[in-house]
């Protein structure tokens, strides 16, 4: 076998561990299909502009957290659709409660079902979740999503309520919250499929700087967004692509995304 034999096949072996992973994410307790970013854009979650947007971002490795206050308002939906385009070069893993500190040697998209102190199995809190948080100084993307309506919120349970550092929560680079009209949140959780779900308010921060809104749904992108013009168009025509294809699976937007990425490369 060739060198290139073998590269190709650890290549192809590292993508598929990523895609089944998304495709554990993705499973649902009543086999229904999990929703793609083209769903979401055709559901209005969030607009195309915004997708790109966020695509722009989520594909260079930014970190994200999706806040939704009561459950079933769709912030699981909205994460692991904007895992389909994080970066190929990033294997996926898993925090788990007791391995995360010493877990992952090279950069990796670390995701966690949620930080929570409710305790299912798998969610982060206390001491996980420091651990979670300390591993953006080593170079990792960090995913998750928060029962949280709003950045002041967010900011108490991490940083007051889990001593977090305020550096490492500036790391987390996007704060996007998913707001539900149709039902009554006050019910702890939404079950009505038909409410609609979408992205009202999408904080940045560059890594360094306090997270500042750029985004509202009454007023779209600010004009203080940072942007890359000529990458968020070739994510829009990536994105356009998607939604005019006929597998709308996350794992199929996922590989899409992949030959899109070895096709044109990142913008730097």
């Amino acid at each position: 076998m060739t060198d290139i034999q073998r590269n190709r096949g650890s290549h192809e072996s590292f993508n598929n561990n990523n895609i089944d992973i998304l495709t554990e994410l993705s499973r649902s307790r009543r086999g229904e299909r999990a929703l793609s970013l083209s769903d979401l854009i055709e559901r209005g979650t969030l607009d195309l502009e915004l997708a790109a947007w966020l695509m722009s971002h989520v594909s260079r490795g930014a970190s994200f957290i999706i806040g939704a206050g009561p459950g079933g308002v769709g912030k699981t939906t909205t994460m692991r659709a904007l895992l389909s385009v994080a970066p190929g070069d990033l294997a996926f893993g898993i925090a788990l409660p007791g391995k995360i500190a010493d877990t992952y040697a090279s950069p990796h998209c670390v995701i966690s079902h949620e930080l929570s102190d409710h305790r299912p199995p798998g969610y982060l809190w206390g001491q996980d979740l420091r651990e979670f948080f300390a591993l953006s100084e080593r170079g990792h993307m960090l995913v998750s999503n928060m029962h949280t309506d709003d950045l002041d919120e967010t900011y108490a349970q991490i940083c007051e309520s889990n001593s977090v550092p305020e550096s490492q929560f500036r790391a987390i680079n996007l704060l996007a919250f998913v707001r539900v009209e149709g039902e009554d949140p006050s019910a702890g959780r939404i079950n009505n499929p038909t409410a609609r779900r979408f992205i009202n308010e999408l904080f940045y921060s560059d890594g360094t700087g306090a997270h500042e809104s750029v985004y509202t749904y009454d007023n779209g992108l600010s004009a203080d967004a940072p942007r890359d013009a000529v990458y968020e168009a070739r994510c829009r025509t990536f994105l356009d692509d998607a939604l005019a294809s006929t597998s709308r699976t996350v794992e199929a937007t996922r590989h899409l995304f992949l030959a899109w990425e070895e096709r044109h490369g990142r913008a730097s």
